[in-house]
């Protein structure tokens, strides 16, 4: 494996969006990720090169970010498959595109939205997966827990739909926290697909708290994934 990421968003909630990229490094960490570090999907370029500058300045690299997915605090997760939202979406995979070329960041979380999927958000997703297939990345379909009616909740879930996008620009998040809440077999899902995976997060349960305060066997769980091969980062996303 690549080593321990700091998820800046869930880790440091209080501190300024500006300064967690240094309080992580701060903390020990040479890469963060971060969900969606911007008040609007279309953010003006000065809070953009902000943004860049924070990351930048404190020396660290940012692996992953989160595209736009709404307002995450009233029960939104993602806009892909709101019509009405089309240009939103746009402008945030094309500021995310421009973060990764600018950062080096090569995934993107995608969140889909609540609801069924449709045929809008099948379509919205190929093209954001060929768009970061063109520009070197990769937009990533992530199963969710606790959320009514999200349609991505299993890790096969998230596979078939990345499978039907057919796309190399594509792949899974396996958050084994979000796994194990939702009841999944954890070892038969690192045991089929572990190599498959395209960035793994992690957080211990009961409370989505540290490794350690819970009941999950995570040091079990990465070992096994980085015997089958796994080589990517693992990311802290707990409370």
């Amino acid at each position: 494996m690549t080593g321990r990421a700091a998820n800046v968003s869930i880790l440091y909630p209080d501190v300024d969006v500006l300064r967690r990229a240094a309080r992580a490094r701060d903390d020990g960490f040479t890469a963060i990720e971060s969900w969606w570090p911007f008040t609007t999907a279309g953010p003006a370029d000065p809070e953009v090169d902000a943004f860049v500058a924070s990351v930048t300045d404190a020396g660290v690299e940012l692996i992953a970010m989160n595209l736009f997915g709404g307002d995450l605090e009233a029960g939104e997760r993602g806009i892909v498959s709101d019509a009405r939202r089309k240009p939103e979406f746009d402008d945030a995979l094309a500021v995310g595109l421009e973060v990764g070329r600018r950062l080096g960041t090569r995934m993107f979380n995608t969140l889909i939205g609540v609801g069924p999927m449709r045929d809008l958000a099948l379509d919205r997703l190929d093209m954001a997966a060929r768009a970061a297939l063109a520009a070197g990345r990769r937009i990533l379909i992530e199963p969710l827990s606790g959320v009514d009616d999200y349609p991505i909740t299993t890790a096969g879930d998230a596979f078939a739909l990345v499978g039907a996008l057919g796309s190399r620009g594509a792949g899974v998040l396996g958050d084994l926290y979000h796994l194990a809440v939702n009841g999944e077999d954890v070892d038969a899902v690192i045991a089929t697909r572990g190599q498959d995976l395209a960035h793994v997060q992690i957080a211990d349960a009961p409370g989505r708290g540290a490794p350690g305060t819970g009941s999950l066997p995570l040091d079990r769980w990465l070992g096994a994934l980085e015997r089958q091969g796994y080589e990517g980062w693992v990311a802290l996303e707990h409370r």
